[in-house]
Order: structure tokens, then C-alpha cells, then sequence
């Protein structure tokens, strides 16, 4: 079965799937282990806890997709009922409410010149899809003058949630690689701790 965004049939929620699908991806972003437990209370409220398992494994399946360079969220947008617009509206929205939780973590790793431009252009085009008035209207304010349309840079969006996630994760496998011997007591053929599901002889271990 391929991959698709999370069915919320079984659970009253006034949220999206595409809502909920950019939120996961700002989860993905990090640059460090996070525990979705530190967040959903904050983002999904009294439902934390009855959306723990699904918001989890859609994380993981997600996560998964990223990893194999076969995440395409632009055609997982065009199947929303609601239509491609509003669709990635959502998916904007959920994705900037839990990214000021994310942010910091970026912050305190080095990354490339390349993936911070990347990562600019990934939060001002899904700023434009919220409200492309209100941004541009920012965007002169702090002095620019060549403003961007969303209708040219969502043609790029899965490249560049493809090079912010491969950033991530490079930062993500570099921390862990500072720490003592991490994985001095792994076997091979035991289940590699950086959370892919994979052996560790297939994964970090490599």
C-alpha cells in the first residue's frame, strides 16, 4: 500500500489530514530526537493522547518515505476532496504551528548555506500558500523588493522538503555521532537506535 496521508475515520477531529500531514513533516524537520509527547498536547489539545498512535506511526511512515527520496507531497495534494489550494493551506498551517517548536534545533547545529536557503525558501513558499498578502506585505517591510508568486515556488516544493529533510537528517546522524561511543553496545543485527526501524547493520551502521 502506498503512501498516503492519515485517515482520521475512526477520530472526531476538527483538523485536516493535510493539516495533520504538515504538522508530522515539522516533526520529520528536526534536527535532534524529539518525543512526539513534548508536543502534541500543545498542538492538538485534549486529543493528544486518542491521536498519539496514529500521529506515531504516520511520523515513522513518513519519515520512511523521506529517507527513500520517495515523499511527494505535491500528488498527495491534488487527491484532497477540498482541492489543491486549500489542501496545502492546511497542510501550511499545520506544518507552521508546530515549526516554532522545531526552529531552535536548527539553530544549534551547522548546516550549509545551501540548506538554510533551502529551508527559506521551503517556509516563505508555505507562507504563501497561508496568505501571499500578508507575507509579501512583510517581505517589503523588511526591505525586499523582488517578491515571490506561490504559483512558481510550489512547483519546486517536493525538491525542497527532499533537501531540508536530507539536512535534517545529516544533522540528526551527526549529533549522535558526537555523542560516547554510541553504539558500542549494538549487535549488528539489532535494531538501529536513530529510529528508521532498520537494522543496524543496514542503517547507521553501514
Amino acid at each position: 500500500m502506498s503512501y498516503q496521508f492519515v485517515n482520521l475515520s475512526s477520530v472526531e477531529r476538527s483538523e485536516s489530514p493535510a493539516f495533520i500531514e504538515g504538522v508530522v513533516l515539522a516533526a520529520n524537520l528536526a534536527t535532534k530526537p524529539l518525543d512526539p509527547e513534548t508536543w502534541l498536547s500543545s498542538v492538538f489539545g485534549d486529543q493528544a493522547e486518542t491521536l498519539k498512535t496514529l500521529i506515531t506511526d504516520q511520523i515513522n511512515a513518513q519519515y520512511h518515505e523521506l529517507k527513500l527520496n520517495e515523499y511527494g507531497l505535491l500528488s498527495m495534494l491534488d487527491q484532497q476532496d477540498s482541492g489543491f489550494d486549500e489542501a496545502l493551506a492546511d497542510f501550511s498551517e499545520g506544518f507552521m504551528t508546530l515549526w516554532p517548536t522545531i526552529e531552535p534545533s536548527w539553530q544549534e547545529v551547522a548546516t550549509s548555506d545551501g540548506s538554510i536557503r533551502m529551508l527559506q525558501a521551503l517556509l516563505t513558499t508555505l507562507m504563501l500558500a497561508i496568505d501571499e498578502e500578508q507575507t509579501h506585505e512583510q517581505m517589503k517591510q523588511a526591505g525586499f523588493t523582488d517578491l515571490p508568486k506561490i504559483e512558481n515556488m510550489v512547483k519546486q516544493l517536493d525538491l525542497m522538503i527532499h533537501e531540508v529533510a536530507l539536512a535534517a537528517d545529516e544533522a540528526m546522524i551527526g549529533a549522535k555521532a558526537q555523542n560516547v561511543n554510541p553504539y558500542k553496545d549494538i549487535g549488528r543485527n539489532e535494531i538501529c537506535p536513530c529510529g528508521s526501524g532498520k537494522k543496524f547493520k543496514h542503517c547507521c551502521g553501514n
